[in-house]
């Protein structure tokens, strides 16, 4: 019995004349499905830069925090410290929930835009079509 050759496919490298060549409305998808793939890497890249920054500001507030404890001027107001600094990682959170849900309605609200031009663009082609 023989094997399948793994490396061997029945498509061929290069287009054979048989192919036909991608259609207007193909190679109008194709430009859809790369502004998507764009779109949803420019939203990835901007969510990581916001945790980052994130991550970075309650980290300084942690070290602020340890320094403050360790200070001798600031003995007799450990209360205090720690009040301020719940208070500020209470803040520090809620701000950057805002920030990721202002992200993500940018997202979205590109993303609806681009849908209603590729739309549009369609209806105009189709029309085009039907007057050809």
């Amino acid at each position: 019995m023989q094997r399948a050759n793994p490396h061997q496919s029945s498509v061929p490298f290069w287009f054979a004349p048989s192919h036909a060549f991608p259609s207007v409305e193909m190679t109008g998808s194709l430009w859809s499905l790369a502004h998507m793939q764009s779109a949803a890497i420019e939203t990835t890249l901007r969510s990581q830069i916001e945790a980052l920054r994130f991550l970075q500001n309650r980290l300084n507030g942690d070290l602020r925090l340890l320094e403050d404890c360790q200070s001798s001027d600031h003995q007799n107001d450990l209360f205090d410290i720690w009040c301020t600094y719940w208070r500020d990682a209470l803040l520090a959170y809620v701000s950057a929930g805002a920030r990721f849900a202002e992200i993500g309605s940018t997202s979205i609200r590109k993303a609806a835009r681009r849908l209603h031009d590729d739309e549009k663009h369609l209806v105009e082609n189709m029309a085009a079509e039907v007057v050809l």
